[in-house]
Order: structure tokens, then C-alpha cells, then sequence
């Protein structure tokens, strides 16, 4: 893989960090705020190595990497909600590594969810060098871990429109991607269990297990979610008439998307989706398609994170 150093010394230590960062996260690079961040661990002598991304799922391939190599430390991860996914997937124990996240994506909605300074890299940087370490929890999807949402149906839709708009921004590319894929006002059919309910064949639009509460840039899809109460929130949106979306779509954005009859809220530690092919999820904004099934169940204080 691909790796530029900068190496205080070469005695790695308990305090050494390495940083894998997304230099083209958020559509636009930000070399002279990254190169804030850099200048301040070089002149207080912190170690560190950087490990720059250069294609979808190389921050997997590089967690992967370093965590094969050394057993436990510390990462910083530098992007969004997609790049933070793909470092906690390729982690090989998650429980031997302590966790920073600077936020410099699109979204960053996980991060927002967590109070981090928003697009402030230098601020998160202190933040995590002088805050105490504290547990989130985290969704596990068959063998992958979800930090903030995933989710089916609509949702889906949304982000393969979301990826052409490349000269949007936030909250309102996503905004304009969700109005495009509700236009023809589609229908998804899959099978959902809850807690080792009975199966249920759901008709609808939307479906999401929350750990945070938005998606798309601060769009509230669960306004209550929290990563650190043990516990997800399952939200299915029923299809509507094509003239009843904008009430509900207004519901979402004023954050009263519970207060719709066409919206079914129920908190759970497990869900399990399914169908008889193999079912689209996106997860954190990272699209699969490699199962008809998958298990969902929340892993209680499983991200040990600089918060």
C-alpha cells in the first residue's frame, strides 16, 4: 500500500498514532487544514505514521495492514462515515485499538452524533490527544461492524443518485438524491424479524437501524438513536401516495418523522432482514449486495474511542 511517513522517532511506543486519512474525503481536498494537523504533532513531537487512501476500500486494506503488524494502539481516522467504516472493518480486534475520528467527509453524520467539531481537524486532533478514552457501541451485520446506520429500500436508491451529485454538498445533496429516488415513488418487499420475533413481510420504502440518529449530511431518520444506550432503533417508513411524500419528507427534516402514521419505531438489540435474493443494504454509505440475508445485533461498548 501506499505509505508516506512522518516518524518522530523510531521508538514506536504505546503513544505512537496511526493515522489513515482520505485526502479527497468530502469531494474536495483540504491540504492546508490537514497540513494543520501535521504540523501540530510535529512541533510536540508526536509520533505518528500517515497512510493516505488512494481508492474505494484501501482504508480497509490499510487497517487491515497495520493491525496485522502490531497488536493494540492507536488510529486516526481522517474522512467520513465511509472511510471511518471501511478502517473499522479492516481492524482485526477491534477490543486491542483505541479509536480517533476526525471528521473531514461529506456526511459526518456518526461524528456529529458523538459531538465532534465538524471540519475542524486541528480542534478534533487536541480533542483526542487530551480526552480519555470512552466506549461506543456498534452494529455487527453478519461479519461486518456498522458504526452509524444501515439501512434498505429507498435508502439505497438514495446514495447510488447521491454519488453523481458530485458538485453538491451535505445535508442538501442528499436532499435533492432523495427527492430524485422518491419521484417514482418505488416499492420494497423483504422480511424482518425483530428480536427473534416472528418473521414479517414488510411493503414500504425505507427501512433503517439506527446507532446515530442522521443520515445524508444531518437528516434526522431517528432522533433519538444514541451509540452508547445499548440498543438500536429500528425504523420502517410504509409506502405512501406520491402526493402524501412531501408531508412525510417534511416530518423527517423537522425531525417529527415518528409523528407520521406511516412510520413504525421499535427499539431492539437484534433484526434480522431477508428475502429470497440477495438484499442491497448500505451500511454507513457503503453499498453490499452479498447476502439474502442478514443479521443484525448490537455489540454493547465495542469501539474503544478518543471522544
Amino acid at each position: 500500500f501506499c505509505l508516506i511517513i512522518y516518524i518522530i522517532n523510531l521508538d514506536w511506543s504505546d503513544d505512537m498514532y496511526h493515522i489513515i486519512s482520505n485526502p479527497v474525503s468530502g469531494r474536495k481536498k483540504k491540504k492546508n487544514k490537514n497540513e494543520n494537523v501535521f504540523k501540530y504533532l510535529n512541533e510536540n513531537k508526536i509520533e505518528y505514521v500517515l497512510y493516505e487512501s488512494k481508492y474505494y476500500n484501501h482504508p480497509y486494506e490499510l487497517a487491515k495492514e497495520i493491525t496485522t503488524k502490531n497488536n493494540g494502539g492507536n488510529i486516526i481516522v481522517m474522512g467520513g462515515d465511509g472511510t471511518f467504516n471501511e478502517v473499522l472493518n479492516g481492524i482485526v480486534d477491534l477490543n486491542k485499538w483505541n479509536i480517533g475520528l476526525i471528521p473531514t467527509g461529506s456526511g459526518n453524520d456518526f461524528a456529529s452524533c458523538l459531538n465532534l467539531p465538524i471540519k475542524k481537524p486541528l480542534e478534533c486532533l487536541k480533542m483526542i490527544l487530551n480526552n480519555e478514552l470512552k466506549p461506543v457501541d456498534y452494529i455487527k451485520i453478519n461479519n461486518r461492524v456498522c458504526a452509524n446506520v444501515l439501512g434498505t429500500g429507498i435508502d439505497v436508491a438514495v446514495l447510488q443518485i447521491f454519488e453523481k451529485h458530485t458538485k453538491l454538498k451535505g445535508s442538501f445533496r442528499y436532499l435533492v438524491s432523495f427527492l430524485q429516488a422518491v419521484a417514482s415513488n418505488p416499492k420494497y418487499e423483504f422480511d424482518v424479524s425483530l428480536d427473534d420475533g416472528p418473521f414479517e413481510r414488510k411493503k414500504g420504502f425505507i427501512v433503517v437501524l439506527c446507532n446515530g440518529s442522521t443520515i445524508g449530511g444531518g437528516i434526522t431518520i431517528c432522533p433519538g438513536a444514541n451509540p452508547t444506550d445499548h440498543q438500536m432503533e429500528f425504523v420502517f417508513v410504509e409506502s405512501v401516495k406520491k402526493s402524501k411524500i412531501p408531508g412525510v419528507l417534511m416530518k423527517v427534516l423537522t425531525k417529527k418523522i415518528f409523528k407520521t402514521s406511516v412510520t413504525q419505531h421499535v427499539y431492539c438489540k437484534k433484526a434480522v432482514f431477508k428475502d429470497s435474493k440477495n438484499l442491497i443494504l448500505q451500511i454507513d454509505g457503503n453499498i453490499t449486495n452479498d447476502y439474502s440475508e442478514y443479521v443484525c445485533e448490537i455489540v454493547s461498548n465495542g469501539i474503544n474511542m478518543y471522544r
